[in-house]
C-alpha cells in the first residue's frame, strides 16, 4: 500500500478552535506549536493562524469553518 499524501492548509480565526473539523476533515495541528494554539484558543483573542495537516482527499472543508467562523488560507 503506498504511504498516504499529507497536505498542509492553514486555518485563521478568532473564536474558539472548531475542535468538530478535526474529525470532519479528518487532520490536526502540523506542530506543536500549532497544538499549543489550539489549547490558548479556549478564550477569544487577536486571530490565530493554525497550520493543519491531513491526508483526507477532499479536505480542507471550506465552508463548514466559515460556519465557524474560521477562514482556510492557502
Amino acid at each position: 500500500m503506498p504511504n498516504p499524501i499529507i497536505k498542509q492548509f492553514v486555518v485563521e480565526g478568532v473564536s474558539g478552535f472548531p475542535l468538530e473539523m478535526l474529525h470532519t476533515d479528518q487532520c490536526w495541528p502540523a506542530r506543536a506549536a500549532d497544538a499549543a494554539a489550539i489549547a490558548d484558543l479556549t478564550r477569544p483573542r487577536r486571530p490565530a493562524k493554525i497550520i493543519m495537516a491531513t491526508t483526507a482527499k477532499y479536505a480542507p472543508n471550506r465552508q463548514r469553518w466559515v460556519s465557524f467562523g474560521w477562514r482556510v488560507i492557502d
